[in-house]
């Protein structure tokens, strides 16, 4: 993928969205692209998540293995397609394991940073710190609210 698909991906994106373009060519710098087919696992439920994924195309389901007494099973907490993010905690956390596995359900290409780098990033430029983390913090509280109720079902 370009550099200016990367670009548009980044600027599509919804943790980058309120960011504007020349620190989108900064963070742009960290990233490449990571290829994926149907079926694929990005990264499973209790790894060290150490990059960020943000989806240019395809479709990836965030899934979930649940104990509860005597049950076991999975539970999809969200299935995302272009312009979401995942693995956002590799950059909040070192380290940090993933708290559900991400599994392409389309083929799909991923734009990918490492959260370390990004942090360093966001710590060296606090605006745009500030403004990730507060977009984050908005996503964060979706992803609990998607995972409440996907925990519904298991009534």
């Amino acid at each position: 993928m370009a550099s200016s698909e990367i670009m548009e991906a980044l600027q599509k994106c919804e943790i980058f969205s309120n960011i504007n373009e020349e620190d989108i060519q900064q963070i742009a710098q960290l990233c490449s692209i990571e290829s994926y087919e149907a079926g694929d696992t990005v990264f499973a439920q209790g790894e060290y998540g150490t990059k960020i994924y943000l989806i240019a195309e395809g479709q990836v389901a965030l899934v979930r293995s649940v104990s509860l007494g005597g049950r076991q099973g999975t539970m999809t907490v969200d299935i995302l397609g272009k312009g979401r993010g995942l693995g956002w905690s590799s950059f909040l956390c070192d380290p940090c394991s993933v708290s559900a596995s991400a599994v392409c359900q389309k083929p799909s290409q991923l734009v990918s940073l490492s959260g370390a780098d990004l942090r360093a990033m966001l710590e060296g430029n606090t605006d745009l710190g500030f403004k990730v983390m507060d977009r984050l913090a908005q996503i964060v509280g979706n992803r609990l609210r998607a995972a409440y109720g996907a925990m519904d079902t298991f009534r």
